[in-house]
């Protein structure tokens, strides 16, 4: 987990150089989102059970149905992100793009999403800078073009796609459970 968690930070600190990184070691991504992303998807579930010490009448109840929401909403975004991604992605690149990076810009696009999670779980308050966030998070996503092999006309579409499928269906789908509950 310490591996991905170095990824992340690089990609935040400084995208280009994190995806240029993340690709000179080539991790494998089915070994990043197993070692990295699933219990990093379990502290963001844990981290929900910071309501207890926040809000004065949080019930266990409705803090376990939101850490499944956490934990269940970014699992399946990863597979969503990943469908997606393998549809669409070949039409704006020049050459077919490797499964491996594909994959590997999905489990740490995922991995970003579920860090601003973590962040906004462990504030008590409901900050609106926290809600831009993933606004970051596509910036993140625009570096990794030459990892995929984007053509030069495509780059807006590209966009489009990584923000709808990295960001907009978790987000979806995390508010769409937080709605039920």
């Amino acid at each position: 987990m310490l591996t991905f968690l170095k990824y992340l930070l690089q990609l935040i600190l400084a995208p280009s150089s994190g995806w240029e990184d993340l690709s000179k070691a080539d991790p494998d991504p089915d070994e990043l989102a197993r070692t990295g992303l699933y219990p990093l998807l379990g502290v963001a579930a844990a981290t929900e059970f910071l309501a207890f010490a926040y809000l004065r009448h949080a019930e266990l109840a409705q803090v376990l149905m939101r850490a499944v929401a956490d934990f269940g909403a970014y699992f399946v975004s990863l597979f969503i992100a990943r469908l997606i991604f393998e549809l669409y992605l070949g039409r704006l690149t020049t050459n077919p793009p490797s499964q491996r990076s594909v994959q590997t810009v999905c489990v740490a696009g995922i991995g970003l999403m579920v860090l601003v999670q973590i962040i906004a779980n462990c504030l008590p308050w409901n900050l609106v800078i926290l809600k831009f966030l993933p606004v970051y998070v596509i910036l993140i996503l625009y570096k990794a073009m030459p990892l995929l092999g984007v053509k030069k006309d495509s780059e807006l579409a590209y966009i489009g796609l990584s923000a709808a499928a990295i960001v907009a269906v978790p987000l979806f789908i995390y508010y769409l459970l937080y709605l039920l509950i």
